[in-house]
């Protein structure tokens, strides 16, 4: 038997060390992937809560246009009455992680500055999570009016 033989024979498969090298690299590419896998996946639920949003904006103003008015106040998580007709079917104000709230609020006197405005209509979200809150935050960046803790805001109209 040669030497060559002999050698071939031997490297039938990896060594420790080998394996050891090829582990830690995809160790390290792990964790450098988890974190912006988590980051991707916030701002796509944030992205569904904008659209959520919409839907309720663009429902909340043909209430309007058909009745001449804005439909009541409802607690977080509950369809305003009246409201679901406009919606698609079995959407929900209560999802996976977050809550919608229809707000409505009076002014009386109006608005600093404008007191023309006496009544402010609104969507908000309240997320569950903090990152998720974040991530709304951060996506609804032009849009939001109001923004205290994870429970961000915006204005449908001014009236």
């Amino acid at each position: 038997m040669s030497q060559g033989q002999r050698r071939d024979s031997r490297r039938g498969g990896f060594t420790l060390i080998e394996l050891m090298i090829v582990a830690s690299i995809v160790g390290i590419l792990a964790g450098l992937a988890i974190p912006n896998l988590q980051t991707v996946l916030s701002r796509a639920r944030a992205a569904d809560v904008a659209a959520d949003m919409e839907v309720v904006r663009v429902a909340t103003l043909n209430y309007q246009a058909d009745l001449l008015s804005w439909p009541a106040e409802a607690a977080t998580g509950a369809i305003p009455a009246g409201l679901d007709a406009y919606l698609p079917q079995g959407f929900s104000f209560s999802r996976n992680g977050y809550q919608l709230d229809f707000e409505s609020w009076s002014l009386p006197g109006g608005l600093p500055g404008d007191p023309n405005t006496t009544m402010l209509i609104g969507v908000s979200v309240v997320a569950a999570e903090d990152d998720l809150g974040s991530a709304i935050a951060e996506f609804l960046a032009g849009a939001i009016v109001f923004s205290v803790g994870n429970t961000h805001t915006i204005v449908i109209d001014r009236s």
